[in-house]
């Protein structure tokens, strides 16, 4: 008789209680193997780190007009802080900037600025040098008040490419100014290297 339920079983024509018997233990087999897995080791969470960076790119560049916002990043000294008429500042009768270059060949310092004619009364005629990282570039003598471009070739080998360029700017006599007796040199309106 186990031979024909399980024959009919097999064959789908109906249910006996050996069928069905049989088909609870396989599927109770199967559920029991699907559950035979191993519960996880529990693991703390991995570290959070922050992504590496680079250094943050320098404000200093190879050439500022006094009204850049980064324009106080190149000064060393003697430079106002104070921004006149949006677009120049007064340098002491000496000041000193920093650049910083990519390549050192081919390239001309650049300088724009003025030369108060009030300032000839006390003074007289003024000769202005400019030094790239103590190197005395050129000695200019100028017997009359207005505005000026400076340009001139600097020899690679004075320059480098791997740190600061230092130009040192001085003129022979200072101005007094009148309000606040303000030890003046000249104003600057912008300074660089340019190709």
């Amino acid at each position: 008789m186990a031979a024909a339920a399980q024959w009919k079983c097999g064959a789908g024509l109906g249910y006996t209680r050996y069928c069905v018997w049989r088909l609870l233990s396989m599927l109770s087999l199967l559920l029991l193997l699907a559950s035979c897995t191993s519960i996880p080791d529990t693991y703390a969470p991995p570290v959070q780190r922050c992504p590496l960076r680079g250094p943050e790119p320098s404000p200093v560049t190879h050439f500022v007009a006094m009204n850049a916002p980064s324009a106080e990043a190149h000064f060393v000294r003697g430079v106002s802080p104070h921004l006149e008429a949006g677009t120049w500042r007064w340098v002491e009768p000496r000041a000193e900037l920093m650049f910083r270059l990519e390549s050192k060949q081919h390239l001309r310092f650049v300088m724009e600025f003025a030369i108060p004619e009030v300032t000839f009364a006390q003074r007289g005629p003024v000769v202005l040098s400019v030094a790239i990282n103590g190197n005395l570039l050129e000695r200019t003598r100028y017997d009359k008040g207005g505005e000026y471009r400076f340009e001139k070739p600097v020899p690679a080998e004075w320059l480098r490419t791997d740190f600061h360029n230092y130009v040192a700017l001085e003129v022979d006599k200072p101005w007094l100014a009148p309000q606040d007796g303000a030890r003046l040199g000249f104003i600057l309106k912008s300074a660089g290297f340019l190709e």
